[in-house]
């Protein structure tokens, strides 16, 4: 089955009012850490190693207990309609491909869609850890392949976590599952697929790619009871299979990794996605970079990122971009395409 011909709209993000520091996030592990005092420097230590490989600065978080993964989504959504032009009657497909979630049935979409004053629709979640919102757009495309009814789908993801992230770390040697969950911070994202270009500039969808290798489930795990855990130090091991598909991928397009103008990957870390270029032999600059903003944003961090790309640079007509995002899993997901459209204006 071929990928229908689809675009792919300017997102609309939402993030909380709240920012943490990372003098902030110290304090807070400072507060639950029961250890003897001369074992504190150690591991605040420790923390800040992190934060500077990673080049964690900041972070926006809700701790709201009432505040709903919904509602941000709603939020993120909003604006993205409003942005590129589009009523919610006309929406034939909401995917909510969020982590985060307050309840296992229905479907966030239903609750998100009904918010939205959507009366009739098709609505589902797909949940795939930080590639979610990339694998929706896979999923889209297929009911866009299989249904020739179908013109607009909505897909949102929204990364609320609140008892997720556990501040309780009292020996160094715990930071090996808990370190990364101190990177994280909270956003939504929405962007719509449909069949024909849009107005104000959106990216033609040519290729979008899954690869998994499930052995290494256990590695990351948001339990559902229970804290986020990730061994960052094997997930990162893993990352060395990330290049030679790329390089595969690029090569089904025809482009050489040197031809892509802009490589909008998820955000774990800056220096991890600056090696992944090198790696490629291709310039890091032609990276965006808003790990140092946002933090982690889990599934949400590659529309956020393509966000901050069209309001800091000029996205031209036929530029090519590269969406990708690794996750726990182990999973890979590539989206590539070229601007169309009119260029993007960066904010002065």
């Amino acid at each position: 089955m071929s990928l229908p011909e689809l675009y792919i709209s300017r997102p609309g993000i939402t993030h909380p009012t709240h920012l943490v520091d990372n003098a902030e996030v110290l304090r807070r592990v400072r507060e639950q850490y029961r250890g003897a005092e001369e074992g504190w420097p150690q591991i605040a230590s420790a923390i800040e190693q992190v934060f500077a490989l990673c080049n964690t600065r900041v972070r926006y978080l809700d701790s709201d207990p009432q505040a709903r993964v919904a509602d941000y989504a709603v939020s993120a959504a909003q604006q993205c309609l409003e942005l590129n032009g589009v009523g919610p009657g006309e929406l034939d497909l909401v995917i909510n491909a969020s982590i985060a979630r307050q309840y296992f049935e229905p479907a966030t979409a239903m609750e998100i869609a009904a918010k939205l004053g959507v009366k009739r629709t098709h609505a589902f979640d797909l949940t795939a850890a930080c590639v979610g919102h990339l694998e929706a757009i896979q999923a889209a495309a297929g009911y866009f392949a299989v249904h020739e009814e179908y013109r607009t789908a909505l897909i949102c993801t929204s990364e609320l976590f609140r008892h997720f992230v556990s501040y309780d770390v009292q020996e160094v040697k715990e930071l090996y599952f808990k370190a990364a969950g101190l990177t994280v911070g909270n956003a939504a994202a929405c962007i719509l697929l449909r069949r024909t270009p849009w107005p104000n500039g959106g990216i033609r969808l040519l290729k979008v790619d899954t690869y998994t290798a499930p052995d290494h489930w256990h590695l990351c795990q948001a339990p559902i009871d229970g804290a986020f855990m990730s061994s960052s130090v094997e997930l990162m091991r893993l990352s060395k299979l990330i290049p030679p598909w790329l390089r595969n991928r690029l090569d089904s397009l025809g482009w050489s990794p040197q031809e892509v103008a802009h490589y909008v990957f998820h955000q774990p870390s800056e220096n991890m996605i600056r090696k992944l270029l090198e790696d490629l032999n291709t310039d890091p600059s032609k990276g965006v970079y808003t790990h140092s903003l946002y933090g982690n944003t889990a599934s949400a961090s590659v529309a956020v990122t393509l966000h901050h790309l069209l309001e800091e640079r000029e996205v031209k007509p036929g530029d090519k971009l590269v969406l990708g995002s690794a996750a726990a899993g182990f999973s890979m997901v590539f989206v590539g395409g070229v601007w169309d459209g009119p260029a993007s204006t960066p904010k002065k």
